[in-house]
């Protein structure tokens, strides 16, 4: 990527400076210790930084992430950057708070929590910031992207997802009018970005997994899989931000969304999931959360699980809504979820082959957003070429197409 489009160290260095003033910080120093890589975050760049600096009465140190916009003027006149990047900082900066406080109200013991602790999110000289914490030196990692997640990583994660969505639920109930007022802003980021994109109806984003089924005899696969191309161009159109179940998502549930702490180093006892990037975070089903990590983060094997992973979150759910003071069967019933996703799965499906296929790319598959627009690429493609390994491509889709058909969501 032209080099002029990344942030510069006099870039960082202000953004911070207006960071530390508030932390009453003077004479810091700033060491950059690595960027995100070609394909890691699409419409943002990511710089890792260490600071020391002194106070009044003593010295501090911070490892941080900062996130900004990406500066290509070609990718801002195709995807609205400044909305997705205002959405994530009205999440870190209106609505977290709000979750935390509501929380600590009603005592809780082991409260959510599973976000970096966001420093400073701002816009200045026409950019887009935000300074979180670098939760990597806190012992957390990503997952490899490469393979699925395995049982005990999955069940973190939707045990994870029932708290933070309860806490919606609970909201709802006890403070209606704060919650509509807090959820009324976030912004349907993924419906601006179909409408400034222009998408090309002709492209179909199953043509893969189409071929693929074929090749192997799947021959219901295929037949189910046509239709669902033809569902697919209406996915935007069943987002309900109105109906009574809807909650604040989480938003972007893909494998690089999420980091884990372990107790061991050989990573074999889990404790904790991070959630990452909350920039499509808006109010919908929980169920779109649910479909999106769950179609793109199984395994085949775990396929066979699936009604006890929704099992977990829904269990995760009524425990966190009885802690924050609603009852479960009021405010979100088992039998209202199974509905949710009979009517909202088709959101996860959708994602499932665009998210499949750069879980499996190798590193020279890998499309940096700006390069392709500046380019004058169509953007789109990026998300529809086919893959090198087509095995690993077919292992990560077709089971989930078995899934959905069994479960009558297509």
């Amino acid at each position: 990527m032209n080099s002029a489009n990344r942030a510069t160290k006099s870039d960082i260095e202000k953004w911070l400076e207006h960071f530390l003033v508030k932390e009453n910080v003077q004479n810091f120093h700033v060491n950059i210790s690595g960027s995100s890589e070609k394909g890691d975050n699409y419409l943002g760049d990511i710089t890792f930084v260490e600071i020391s600096g002194k106070t009044e009465t003593e010295t501090k140190n911070y490892s941080l992430v900062i996130k900004c916009g990406k500066k290509s003027s070609q990718l801002r006149d195709i995807i609205p950057i400044r909305s997705v990047f205002e959405n994530e900082i009205y999440f870190y900066t209106k609505v977290l708070p709000v979750f935390m406080e509501f929380q600590r109200e009603k005592g809780v013991k082991d409260p959510f929590s599973n976000v970096p602790k966001c420093y400073d999110a701002f816009i200045m000289d026409d950019m887009e910031v935000l300074i979180l914490e670098n939760v990597k030196n806190g012992g957390f990692s990503l997952h490899d992207r490469c393979n699925s997640m395995n049982k005990e990583h999955i069940l973190e994660v939707v045990q994870t997802y029932g708290k933070f969505h309860a806490i919606s639920f609970a909201l709802r109930d006890q403070k209606p009018q704060l919650f509509k007022s807090l959820s009324k802003e976030l912004r349907d980021i993924l419906k601006l970005m179909e409408e400034s994109m222009k998408v090309n109806e002709d492209i179909n984003l199953y043509k893969d997994i189409i071929t693929l089924a074929r090749e192997r005899n799947e021959h219901e696969i295929v037949e189910k899989t046509e239709l669902l191309h033809k569902k697919s161009k209406k996915y935007n159109e069943i987002t309900d931000p109105t109906d009574p179940f809807a909650v604040i998502l989480h938003g972007d549930c893909w494998n690089n969304n999420f980091m884990f702490k372990y107790k061991d180093d050989k990573k074999m006892q889990l404790t904790k999931v991070c959630l990452l990037d909350f920039q499509i975070s808006r109010l919908a089903s929980p169920v779109y959360d649910l479909s999106y990590f769950l179609f793109t983060c199984l395994s085949k094997e775990d396929t066979e699980r699936f009604d006890e992973f929704v099992g977990a979150y829904y269990e995760s759910l009524s425990n966190f809504l009885k802690e924050l003071g609603s009852d479960p069967e009021k405010v979100f019933p088992y039998e209202e979820l199974m509905n949710q996703w009979k009517r909202f799965a088709l959101f996860g499906l959708v994602m499932l082959p665009a998210i499949a296929r750069i879980c499996v790319s190798e590193q020279d598959e890998v499309s940096d957003l700006a390069e392709v627009a500046e380019s004058d690429q169509d953007i789109t493609e990026t998300f529809t070429k086919t893959v090198k390994n087509r095995n690993k491509y077919a292992e990560r889709t077709l089971p989930i197409m078995k899934l959905a058909i069994k479960k009558g969501f297509i």
